[in-house]
């Protein structure tokens, strides 16, 4: 039996609260588990994030780590099936109206995709790029479009000559 793997994005945030704040109210996740100040685990569809608090101040008996420079966002490779799903539950989420009316006619959180869908890799497979409020980049990626016959291999929605007629 072949079973697909879909990973799980570990990401820290320097503010546990804000960042599930950002992701269940802007980009349409469902907080599925929340310890305050320490972890959040919010899924969307097969897209699953668990959120790590970091950069707390120590507490009374605690001592600062040596070398600890803080936080730093950082990029997650993040494997999902149905890439063109995902992106357009995503994308409707973040192009929803905002209530502060901030946006005008440009929606305020557009900005969290690098370009309008996924892009076809010549290796076989789609992907697509989604920032979070902290900078984190997370990358998906679809390998389900890949077939191992180069023959075989076309875009969705793209028809062979053989099959038009």
């Amino acid at each position: 039996m072949n079973a697909v793997r879909h990973d799980l994005a570990n990401v820290r945030t320097p503010d546990l609260r804000r960042a599930v704040a950002d992701y269940t109210e802007v980009l349409g996740f469902e907080c599925r588990q929340h310890i305050p100040g320490v972890c959040a685990l919010v899924a969307h569809g097969p897209l699953q994030v668990q959120l790590w608090a970091c950069a707390a101040t120590p507490g009374r008996w605690e001592r600062p780590t040596p070398g600890d420079r803080g936080f730093a966002p950082g990029h997650h490779r993040v494997e999902v099936p149905r890439i063109h799903v995902l992106h357009a539950s995503l994308r409707a989420a973040v192009l929803r109206p905002c209530r502060t009316g901030l946006g005008g006619r440009k929606p305020l959180h557009a900005h969290r995709f690098e370009g309008e869908s996924p892009r076809w890799q010549p290796w076989g497979a789609w992907e697509l790029t989604l920032s979070d409020i902290d900078g984190n980049v997370l990358h998906l990626i679809d390998r389900v479009a890949w077939w191992p016959d180069v023959s075989a291999q076309r875009q969705p929605g793209e028809q062979r000559m053989e099959d038009r007629s």
